[in-house]
């Protein structure tokens, strides 16, 4: 029969070091504009440590319970805008993502960093996928004055060509994360609209909503967790391999 206990440390390690990678990622990309942090939910060692005690003091059939990871979210709190000047960075003030072309099709960012290549697309910096408007690809003819309005017209040379698409969700956790900064529209579907008024800002990016400081602090929580775990994991290893000893037949 397996030792719950001895399962329950190894799960704690395990789910340790996932969310340690995952924390690890966030102040990696700290300084990516539109990245959104992520992070892992478990439940909680102590909690499934206590439990499993209880049950073996008592002799009870309970079923005890491994911590584990439950599943991975995104915290899609907006950063802070900074401005840039830059004629094609644009940021997005309130909710709303900027829709672009990939290969996968449709998919989401609030990475406003944008130039126009060399066919006149104006894409994205990070993946250079064509940014839509109402009409499709927007193009704009190198060496023109571009001009985006505040709610997403794009004006050449001082004549509206198209309007940025901007898509609002319902439910903004439902979107399947690819990177963190671009984000897809899951198997089943979900609820969005056209916003038709959005507050477009030119020359400005959103910088990451991740706090290095928090980011570091949480670091430190799981380190200690993980040290509780392996800790636990090292004495009941050791005890029972003293049963072990002591059940062996004398010579």
């Amino acid at each position: 029969m397996a030792d719950r206990i001895l399962e329950i440390g190894k799960s704690a390690l395990e789910t340790s070091d996932m969310k340690a990678r995952m924390l690890m990622n966030n102040v990696v990309n700290a300084q990516t504009p539109g990245y959104k942090k992520s992070d892992v939910v478990t439940n909680s060692f102590p909690v499934a440590l206590e439990n499993a005690t209880k049950t073996v003091e008592n002799r009870s059939n309970s079923t005890l319970m491994a911590p584990q990871t439950v599943g991975t979210y995104n915290n899609l709190q907006q950063g802070a805008l900074f401005k840039t000047g830059g004629m094609t960075d644009l940021a997005i003030g309130g909710d709303g993502y900027f829709a672009v072309q990939s290969s996968e099709g449709e998919v989401f960012t609030r990475d406003g960093r944008m130039y126009i290549d060399e066919s006149g697309r104006l894409v994205t910096q990070s993946g250079n996928f064509p940014v839509l408007g109402q009409g499709g690809p927007i193009t704009v003819m190198p060496g023109s004055k571009l001009e985006i309005s505040k709610y997403g017209s794009v004006m050449v040379d001082d004549a509206e060509i198209d309007k940025i698409r901007v898509v609002k969700f319902e439910n903004p956790k439902d979107l399947r994360s690819m990177n963190n900064s671009f984000f897809k529209i899951p198997p089943e579907g979900t609820a969005y609209q056209e916003d038709q008024n959005p507050n477009i800002a030119q020359g400005f990016i959103e910088s990451s909503n991740v706090s290095v400081i928090d980011e570091m602090a949480n670091l430190i929580a799981v380190q200690k967790s993980y040290e509780l775990a392996a800790k636990i994991v090292r004495t009941r290893e050791g005890n029972l391999q003293s049963v072990i000893e002591i059940g062996r037949p004398s010579q």
